[in-house]
């Protein structure tokens, strides 16, 4: 068979298996993991057309020629190694789970389910929850106020600038939640 004819041979075989592969997982894959498939379904038509399918195939005939004349010395094995781990990492990376679009939805969900408070933002131990941190509660009765000292005017009590603290949170939260930034 002529090295042209195997080509686009070659060619055709990868780009429909690719293509295959890309539809089976259309549905249920994650966007960046369709669109890495529809690259790959891609790739061999572009080397092909771009003329490199002699390059590849002259590639492929020195890394056989390579390997048949290998000597595994300790500092080979060594390569072969640091090779493997690399390997390992860059492909285990890829299952490690990211955060979707339906777990984003879910948690949106979770968060309009909570208790909120008469400003609309969530109720204090619902995010206190949520967040793992808690606070104790500030009651009447620790105020100087309520102790029976008074306050000088102009000036919060404990209590009340833990609320302000609060509600500035609530209206950052909400402005960062407005434009996607979690």
């Amino acid at each position: 068979m002529q090295p042209d004819v195997l080509h686009i041979v070659i060619t055709v075989v990868l780009t429909l298996l690719f293509a295959v592969v890309t539809a089976l997982i259309w549905r249920r894959a994650q966007v960046k993991t369709v669109f890495w498939w529809i690259g790959l379904t891609l790739l061999p038509a572009g080397v092909y057309l771009l003329g490199l399918a002699p390059a590849v195939d002259g590639a492929i005939t020195t890394l056989t020629s390579w390997v048949q004349g290998l000597v595994l010395t300790p500092l080979v094995w060594t390569g072969i190694v640091l090779a493997g781990l690399s390997a390992l990492l860059m492909l285990g990376s890829r299952l490690i789970p990211s955060e979707s679009l339906a777990d984003r939805r879910a948690a949106r969900k979770d968060a309009a389910k909570q208790p909120r408070t008469a400003s609309g933002s969530p109720a204090p131990s619902a995010r206190a929850a949520a967040s793992g941190r808690t606070r104790p509660a500030v009651t009447g009765r620790d105020t100087p106020a309520a102790a029976g000292g008074a306050t000088r005017p102009g000036t919060a009590a404990p209590g009340n600038q833990a609320a302000g603290s609060d509600a500035e949170f609530d209206e950052i939260a909400e402005l960062l939640r407005k434009r996607g930034i979690n």
